[in-house]
């Protein structure tokens, strides 16, 4: 059975209280042998006017539950759908626009500026370039969680690569935790050697603890010495511009 209304519930507690106002006004009158029409008159009212406020005070569930569960969930009025699908946005992008997830066609992705295309985007950018350089790149099944995006083969080391990827705006840089998420999750994939590229930049600390773990980190300047002249090139031969 379903909770009473609140109406039920207020209907209740007015008998609740009126209810024994008017017996003992009653019986205070047929003891007293009071016959006056003003205490009637007076009793009713009192009796009313008493049910009435404690009825008043009975609270609304409905409106009760509802702050509950936008307390829990911490945004109120809004679905699960709409705040999943920011949180996964929001998990990668690290400061791109709203559409940080988006992946518009190789030309695109070829002839945009860096700072315009998205995450996802700049991950395919990292995939072409390795495909074109005869790495056999492949992508990896582990999204936007922080995982290794793609894994390439690299024939000095005759061995396979783990490779994370960060977009971010200038000013956000890759810190010593993202180097040691990187570190157990290239051991999940069965990779000794691992990369981190990022179009921003690494913290000191990440540095040396990438140093420590054997992960070669690839920042801006390998963005602007190796990637972007690479995808210049590729724009003039294939006249994507």
């Amino acid at each position: 059975m379903g909770k009473p209304s609140r109406k039920k519930r207020k209907e209740a507690i007015y008998t609740v209280v009126a209810g024994p106002i008017l017996f003992i006004g009653l019986w205070v009158m047929f003891q007293f042998s009071i016959t006056s029409i003003y205490y009637i008159f007076g009793l009713v009212l009192f009796a009313v006017f008493m049910g009435g406020l404690a009825s008043s005070f009975v609270p609304d569930m409905r409106k009760k539950e509802n702050k509950s569960k936008n307390m829990y969930t911490g945004l109120p009025k809004q679905s699960n759908k709409k705040r999943t699908l920011n949180g996964s946005n929001q998990k990668k992008s690290n400061g791109l626009s709203s559409n940080s997830n988006i992946l518009r066609s190789e030309k695109e992705i070829m002839t945009l500026p860096l700072e315009e295309i998205s995450w996802r985007e700049f991950e395919e950018l990292c995939f072409l370039y390795y495909k074109a350089k005869g790495c056999k790149p492949r992508r990896t099944s582990e999204g936007a969680d922080g995982g290794v995006d793609l894994i390439i083969f690299n024939r000095h080391h005759n061995a396979e690569i783990a490779i994370q990827i960060k977009h971010y705006k200038e000013g956000n840089q890759i810190d010593i935790n993202l180097i040691r998420q990187l570190d157990s999750a290239k051991k999940n994939h069965g990779c000794i050697l691992a990369e981190m590229i990022t179009s921003s930049r690494f913290t000191n600390p990440a540095l040396v603890e990438a140093d420590n773990r054997n992960i070669v980190c690839r920042g801006d300047d390998w963005i602007n010495s190796k990637l972007l002249p690479w995808r210049e090139q590729q724009v003039k031969k294939k006249n994507l511009a």
